[in-house]
């Protein structure tokens, strides 16, 4: 376990001294989400077949996260990386990525993982008092995370504590 730890807290370090650049800020996302899935534990149900990352309101997340998903893996599952029109659509995925620009979705998001078990992710500022589990945000010039931890007890998942420990918790 104490390797895990070592090799999340290294790859942690790298992607927090980045700077957050236009061009860059999606790789940063899709990393970081990549990482998330690993140290996530899902339901039982969501443990077979690909590992669906869906992207609302992002053509340049989409981008980055296929790009990613070209050579990565979770466990031995393939990554397939989907792009939703709505929340509604989304329901079938692990990882829900929505975009600042579709902020209204996050409501209807939060509702729908809450009985369909995946993961919201977000870039907009307080989202997680709207009920997305995981909020990326700047500070310093770094791409951070905000951890809201009832969020992701509400949508059925368990986050290991080696990324709690990396998160800006939010209860």
């Amino acid at each position: 376990m104490r390797t895990s730890k070592n090799i999340l807290i290294a790859i942690a370090v790298f992607f927090f001294t980045l700077s957050a650049t236009a061009n860059s800020q999606y790789k940063l996302y899709a990393g970081f989400m990549y990482h998330f899935a690993k140290y996530t534990q899902w339901p039982t149900a969501k443990q077979s077949g690909d590992f669906v990352i869906g992207v609302i309101g992002s053509t340049d997340m989409t981008e980055a996260t296929k790009a990613l998903a070209a050579s990565k893996s979770v466990g031995n599952r393939d990554i397939v990386v989907k792009t939703y029109n709505s929340a509604a659509e989304a329901t079938g995925c692990h990882i829900l990525f929505i975009a600042a620009s579709k902020t209204s979705e996050i409501a209807k998001a939060t509702a729908l993982a809450k009985t369909h078990n995946f993961l919201v992710i977000t870039e907009t500022p307080d989202a997680t008092t709207k009920g997305s589990a995981i909020n990326f945000v700047e500070a310093g010039g770094r791409i951070q995370f905000e951890l809201s931890t009832s969020a992701v007890n509400a949508q059925g998942l368990r986050i290991s504590s080696e990324l709690q420990k990396l998160a800006i918790i939010k209860s």
